[in-house]
């Protein structure tokens, strides 16, 4: 019967823990190339890894640009070719890359590119194991004579994708859409369908899921020929439009308002936020829901989100589920630019304090993204300056709002140099995986990655459920040094706990029966250079907490 436990160990822990770098100066490599990687996106692999997708000049002599994606799973272990597959690396120039989940851990990226003589979208599918599953160089969605730019991509809950892009066809910028199949057979109207064709420029789409095949669609529209006003249009799996021609009026008060998110609202409808500068003196946010049949539910040209003194800007907004929808924003109502977030009912109802809630604590803090961490709650990053250089950090949200982490948030990345432009991953168990676009080669951007588990932490352990108690197993830090040491976290109703270590061939190292808040100090001379595994049972359980560290020593 022991036998058979530490089998099960040794197979749990070679699959779920660490290639993970738990020193936020260190982090994991995901390209590190000549010349630079960025426009960072990326997507769930369905099995608690993520999908990267990129821009990178590795192949130019003359600044044009390629595709390039990655994988990485929970572990932390790159699954494809080193450095990452090309997506498309025709020698014409590809940019403005985005990415969607195809299911069953396949991914469809779309971009614009230039091989024709003018830029046309075009897209690729990957499946879970790196293989590129359409023609080499990617499918043409729409080419035409003119350009067409800006694609934005959602999937179609098919293992296909609903993409959408600026389009210069009628002289100025509309709105087209396209649908591709899990196969690359473009399904609509050849050119794509018109979303919005009004009159003078309309741009800056987005784009999410209707929750039935479809899409709905916001941007930025200027067909009153003095300002910027945002619109918004549904439309079904067989590229028919749902709502009113060219789209519904999400908001057209005085002045300009720009930079919309979107997202679902659990009932086939949408949350849509922007930046507005109605009042002539700042920008300040706003939101709106619209139903499934294209009414908006709050206050007519939306409901205020922040309207504190200075401008708020660089929005992104996160919906979970029934608590609401979480917007975050860059806020310079202080003489420094800090994060602040306020979570906004389905019902328009702002949940938290009048103007949002301070996430950062930095000199400067920009560019805060926001994702689910799947268990009701929010996870925010973004850049973060204390000095002369950008760091990433992060912030946990529960589902009413409260902060779970360390104020001020954790550190992501604190190597030399600047760290930017963050995106996260959810992990599926209440932490998330991060990526970022990094200087520290002091010579160009290259990608990093990072993961911190539910409580915060870059620990290798394991969440478990005791009772009404979360217990988690730890080593710290990992790889190990003099100080590594092994303890358990929320321990208070732990009366004592048994550690076993083994290294990678089976053989025993270490047992220990330890009490309460003791600690085990991991003495390095007993540790030649490779993977442990360690096993603690809690007051005599039979299903033991699991885990896994690195030793450097020689």
């Amino acid at each position: 019967m022991r036998i058979n436990l530490f089998c099960i160990l040794l197979v749990f822990s070679g699959t779920l823990m660490a290639q993970w770098n738990s020193d936020p100066a260190v982090n994991a490599s995901v390209a590190i190339v000549t010349k630079s990687q960025d426009n960072l996106h990326t997507v769930s692999d369905a099995n608690g890894g993520a999908i990267i997708s990129w821009d990178d000049n590795r192949n130019s002599s003359t600044n044009a640009t390629d595709i390039f994606a990655q994988r990485i799973n929970a572990s932390g272990i790159i699954k494809w070719a080193t450095n990452g597959i090309a997506i498309c690396n025709n020698s014409a120039h590809q940019q403005s890359s985005a990415i969607a989940d195809a299911e069953q851990g396949n991914a469809i990226i779309t971009w614009e590119d230039i091989r024709l003589g003018n830029y046309d979208i075009y897209a690729q599918k990957i499946d879970s194991s790196g293989n590129i599953q359409w023609a080499a160089n990617g499918i043409a969605i729409c080419s035409k004579s003119t350009h067409q730019k800006n694609p934005k991509i959602v999937g179609d809950n098919a293992g296909g994708a609903i993409i959408v892009w600026e389009d210069s066809v009628n002289n100025f910028w509309d709105i087209y859409a396209q649908r591709v199949s899990s196969t690359g057979a473009v399904l609509w109207t050849t050119g794509g369908v018109g979303i919005c064709v009004a009159g003078n420029t309309q741009i800056n789409p987005k784009i999410e899921s209707d929750g039935l095949g479809g899409a709905i669609i916001t941007w930025q529209d200027k067909r009153n020929n003095v300002d910027y006003d945002i619109y918004a249009q549904r439309i079904d799996n067989n590229g028919t439009v749902q709502w009113a021609a060219d789209g519904v009026v999400i908001c057209n008060s005085i002045n300009t308002q720009s930079n919309p998110r979107i997202e679902p609202d659990g009932s086939n409808g949408a949350i849509i936020g922007w930046i507005d500068k109605r009042n002539a003196i700042d920008n300040n946010i706003y939101g709106q829901r619209i139903n499934s049949t294209g009414i908006v539910q709050w206050a007519a040209n939306g409901n205020s989100i922040c309207g504190a003194s200075g401008s708020q800007s660089a929005l992104d907004i996160k919906y979970t589920g029934s608590n609401g929808t979480v917007f975050t924003w860059k806020d310079a109502r202080t003489a420094t630019t800090s994060v602040y977030a306020q979570l906004v009912s389905l019902s328009g109802a702002n949940q938290l304090i009048a103007d949002g809630i301070l996430i950062s604590n930095g000199l400067k803090s920009n560019n805060p993204n926001a994702v689910s961490d799947k268990q009701n709650g929010f996870i925010i990053a973004w850049q973060d300056s204390s000095g002369t250089g950008w760091d990433i950090k992060t912030q946990r949200l529960d589902a009413t709002g409260n902060t779970l982490w360390l104020s001020g948030g954790v550190i992501v990345s604190n190597a030399s140099n600047n760290q930017i432009n963050a995106v996260q991953i959810s992990d599926n168990n209440g932490g998330a995986i991060y990526f970022w676009e990094d200087y520290r080669n002091a010579a160009d951007y290259n990608i990093y990655a990072h993961h911190l588990y539910s409580s915060g932490s870059p620990d290798i352990g394991i969440d478990k459920l005791h009772g009404n108690n979360s217990l988690k197993a730890l080593c710290f830090p990992n790889p190990i040094t003099n100080n590594s040491i092994i303890k358990l976290t929320e321990n208070s109703y732990v009366n004592n706990w048994q550690l076993q270590i083994f290294d990678s061939q089976g053989r025993s190292i270490v047992t220990k029966t330890l009490s309460n808040n003791d600690t085990f100090l991991i003495n390095t001379n007993d540790y030649t250079a490779g993977i442990y595994f360690y096993m603690i049972k809690v007051n005599q359980t039979t299903l033991p907490l699991k885990g896994s560290f690195i030793s450097t020593f020689k």
